[in-house]
Parts: C-alpha cells; structure tokens; sequence
C-alpha cells in the first residue's frame, strides 16, 4: 500500500537526472563490511569535489595560474577519455530523475517497486566521467505509483560531511542556475 513520499524541502536537496540502481538486501552491511561502503562513498565524493571544482583565477592571472588551469583541463580531459572507455565495458543502470539530499534519495519509481521498510543499496553514478557508483546502505521510507524515497544509514561523520559538502554544492548551482538562466552550461 502506498504511503506519502516525504517532503523534498526537508533537507538540503538538488534535483538531476543520474543513473541510479536499487539493490535490495535482508540486512544493512556491518562492521568491516559497512566501513569499507563508507570509506569508498566518501573518496568518491572527494573526487567529485575535486573534478567539479575547477581553479579559480585571479583577475590578472599569474603565469602560474594559467599553467594551472591548462593541467587542470589536461587532467580532466584524462579522466573523460578513461570514464568513457570504462563505461563501454561496464553497463550502466538507466537514468533516472532524482532529488538527492544528505538524508537520503528519492527517484522515479521503476518496476518492481520496492516496501516500506525494505533494506538495500542505492547505487548512484555521480558524475559521468568516474566509473564508480556510490552505494549507500539505506531503508526505504516512502513508496508512491511515482517516486520511491529511501533514507540513508550508516554514515561515518566524515562520510556524511562529504555528502553534505556535495549537496550544498549542487544546490548552490541548481538556485544559480534558477536566478541566472544564462548560466546554464
């Protein structure tokens, strides 16, 4: 039986559209299990905050600064051309739309819908370019004909402060992006 979705102003959120997979499980990881998800989940998102963030340069860029910027874009034409070839041999689950928040994700429901109260993994390609998903442990909370929300659980601190981190970030540029159209890229 279906239940209210909760409401997305709760937390922190921006919106996308990003390959997301559910995999159920009988029991949330534990012990080594659980710490080896959260170390993973949280280098991810450290490299996402570090491909996403490009350098910033002064209104007279030194010679330094420039060189800077040109391995910078080196660098992330590298991980482009190896994210692509690794996706040709590693299938991705379809994209979906999605609010994602640092307590959780709700995403477009796809067949078979998964209960309330259901355990599992949310697996979710973050950026295009890197071929590993995160996949956080988490309990499904809410169950409609048009969106699933799951909670997630398990975090370190430092796990959570880098989600939290990505969030904000996303959301800073979804609110930009609303109030500068012209920003769109």
């Amino acid at each position: 039986m279906p239940t209210e979705a909760p409401n997305p102003d709760e937390a922190l959120s921006y919106r996308g559209e990003l390959p997301l997979r559910w995999i159920p499980l009988t029991a949330l990881p534990t012990g080594a299990a659980a710490e080896r998800l959260d170390e993973a989940n949280t280098r991810l998102l450290g490299a996402v905050g570090l491909i996403e963030d490009s350098p910033k340069l002064s209104d007279e860029p030194s010679a330094t600064e420039l060189e800077l910027l040109r391995i910078h874009q080196k660098l992330n034409l590298l991980i482009d051309l190896l994210g692509s070839v690794l996706r040709q041999q590693q299938p991705r689950p379809e994209r979906v739309p999605l609010r994602l928040s640092w307590r959780g994700v709700s995403w477009h429901a796809v067949e078979p819908l998964p209960k309330v109260g259901d355990l599992g993994l949310v697996e979710i390609y973050l950026k295009e370019t890197l071929p590993q998903p995160l996949h956080w442990p988490a309990r499904i909370v809410a169950v409609t004909q048009a969106e699933v929300s799951a909670e997630f659980e398990g975090a370190s601190e430092a796990g959570q402060s880098a989600l939290e981190r990505h969030v904000f970030a996303h959301h800073r540029r979804e609110v930009a992006e609303t109030r500068n159209p012209s920003r769109r890229a």
